[in-house]
C-alpha cells in the first residue's frame, strides 16, 4: 500500500501519538524554561535547596528532549501528513504546512543544542554554554507558534487555555528575571522586556487572525490531497473519526442563530444546533440518524461546540458565511 493510499484512510494512532507528544513537549519545555530562570535567580525553598531545582531542571530537559524525539518519529512514521525524515531535519523543506512545520524544526534544533551543551558544560566552558543557552528563549516561542500553526487542536478551548497558561508562566518568570539587576544592566533588561512584550502581542494577534479563523487549514499550507481525502464509510469505522459537514444557518423569530447540518460522508447523520431557551444557559444539539434521534444534549460553545452523545464525545467546528455554512464533526467513536 502506498503512503498516499494510507493517508487517505484518515489519521492513525501514530497521528494521535504525535499530537499528544507535541503537547506534552510544550508543557515540559515551559517547565524547563521556568525552572532554568528560577535557578538563575537562586530560588530555593525552606526545605528545598537550590541544587534540587537545578537537578529537576536538568531531568525535565532530558525528558522534554525524549518526548520531542517521540513527537518527531511518530510524525515521520505516520503517512497521513506525508512528513519525511528530511522535513524533520531541514527547516522549511516539507510540503505539509511548510512555514509552521519549519519553525518547529528550528525550535527542536535549538532545544537539542541547549541540552547537548548542558551535558558538555564542563568541556565547552561557562561562557559558550551561556551563549548557546540563550537559544532556549527563542526555542520556546517558536514551539508555541509551531503548535498553533500545525496543531489539529489549536482551535480547541482546552489547547488555547493550556497555551495561555504556559505563556503566563514564562512571562511571570521572565518578568522576575528582568526585575533583578543593577543600573548597569538596565538598558539591556529594558530591551529584553520590550522584546518579550512585542513577541507576546505579535503571537496573540497572529493567533486571532490566523489559526482561530475559518479556513486556516488551507491558508496554513495543508496539501490538497489531505484536505480532499475520502473518509471511511460508517460501516468501516471502529474508532474516532472526523467528517466534513454542510448545512445552513437561519435566524429564529427572536434573532438567534439555528444551524442545521448534514454529515457529508454519512448523509443519514444530521445535526441541529439550537440556541438556549428562556430558562437555559447552553445551546442544545440534536443528533439524528434518519428518523432516529440519537441524542438531544446541551453543548459548551466556544470556537467549537462540545457535547457528549451517550458515550461519544463530539466536537463541531463551523466554517463559512451564513446562510451557507460548513464545518467538521470530530467524534471519539462511531455514532450508532
Amino acid at each position: 500500500m502506498t503512503a498516499t493510499a494510507t493517508a487517505a484512510s484518515g489519521p492513525s494512532a501514530l497521528w494521535f501519538a504525535t499530537r499528544g507528544a507535541g503537547v506534552a513537549t510544550l508543557v515540559l519545555l515551559t517547565a524547563t524554561l521556568v525552572l532554568g530562570i528560577s535557578t538563575s535567580l537562586r530560588v530555593e525553598g525552606r526545605r528545598t535547596p537550590r541544587f534540587v531545582f537545578a537537578s529537576l531542571h536538568r531531568n525535565l530537559s532530558l525528558l522534554a528532549l525524549l518526548l520531542l524525539v517521540v513527537h518527531i518519529v511518530t510524525a515521520v512514521a505516520d503517512p497521513f501528513a506525508g512528513i519525511r525524515g528530511l522535513d524533520a531535519l531541514v527547516p522549511f523543506a516539507g510540503a505539509y504546512r511548510r512555514v509552521w512545520l519549519g519553525l518547529g524544526v528550528l525550535s527542536a534544533e535549538g532545544m537539542a543544542a541547549v541540552v547537548a551543551t548542558s551535558l558538555l558544560r564542563r568541556r565547552i566552558g561557562p561562557r559558550r554554554w551561556r551563549l548557546v543557552h540563550w537559544l532556549a528563549y527563542a526555542a520556546w516561542p517558536l514551539a508555541v507558534v509551531h503548535g498553533l500553526g500545525t496543531g489539529s487542536d489549536a482551535q480547541q478551548p482546552w489547547m488555547l487555555g493550556l497555551t495561555a497558561a504556559c505563556a503566563g508562566a514564562v512571562l511571570a518568570a521572565v518578568s522576575a528575571r528582568l526585575l533583578r539587576g543593577g543600573w548597569r544592566t538596565l538598558p539591556a533588561r529594558g530591551i529584553a522586556a520590550a522584546a518579550a512584550v512585542a513577541t507576546t502581542v505579535a503571537i496573540a494577534a497572529w493567533t486571532a487572525a490566523g489559526p482561530l479563523q475559518p479556513g486556516w487549514a488551507v491558508r496554513a499550507g495543508t496539501p490538497a490531497s489531505i484536505l480532499s481525502a475520502p473518509t471511511p464509510t460508517p460501516a468501516d469505522r471502529t474508532g474516532p473519526f472526523r467528517d466534513p459537514l454542510v448545512g445552513t444557518l437561519v435566524r429564529t423569530s427572536s434573532g438567534q442563530a439555528e444551524v442545521s447540518l448534514r454529515d457529508a460522508a454519512d448523509p443519514s447523520l444530521t445535526i441541529v444546533i439550537m440556541p438556549p431557551g428562556p430558562a437555559q444557559t447552553l445551546p442544545e444539539i440534536t443528533v439524528e440518524r434518519g428518523a432516529t434521534t440519537l441524542c438531544h444534549v446541551p453543548a459548551r460553545a466556544g470556537t467549537s461546540f462540545y457535547a457528549v452523545c451517550g458515550a461519544v464525545r463530539l466536537v463541531i467546528a463551523l466554517t463559512g458565511a451564513p446562510p451557507d455554512v460548513g464545518g467538521t464533526l470530530t467524534a471519539s467513536a462511531p455514532l450508532r
